[in-house]
């Protein structure tokens, strides 16, 4: 069961890693930082269930539910037909969780990604 467990997951956080962000289809929302985990729950009947957490790049995103049919729809295509998404909003989103390939898809795109934020060594 878990050796299942773990090739699902593996699976599961393939499929989920090339869903593409919709407003930017350069990147997957894994590269954008969007897509913070994936696991494989067993679910009482014996079966399993997905779970993606993602984090938007701001709580009022439009996107939201777009990213969230996306999901749900490439891991039934990839056979799991249970599938939760999660929104997480803490901690919010950063452009530090950006990758570097989602980093390069952006500068190859004409777009300036950000930098890394700035460390303040007092409250802001």
């Amino acid at each position: 069961m878990v050796n299942a467990l773990v090739t699902a997951r593996e699976r599961a956080r393939e499929a989920a890693g090339r869903v593409r962000d919709p407003e930017m289809p350069m990147l997957t929302l894994a590269d954008l930082g969007v897509l913070r985990g994936v696991d494989v729950e067993p679910a009482p009947d014996g079966g399993e269930t997905v779970v993606a957490s993602i984090t938007p790049t701001y709580t009022g995103c439009p996107a939201l539910a777009t990213m969230r049919d996306d999901l749900v729809h490439r891991l039934n295509d990839a056979g799991f037909p249970r599938v939760r998404v999660r929104v997480v909003l803490d901690p919010p989103w950063s452009s530090d969780w950006i990758t570097e390939r989602g980093r390069a898809a952006l500068r190859a795109a004409g777009l300036s990604p950000p930098g890394p934020a700035p460390r303040r060594a007092w409250p802001v």
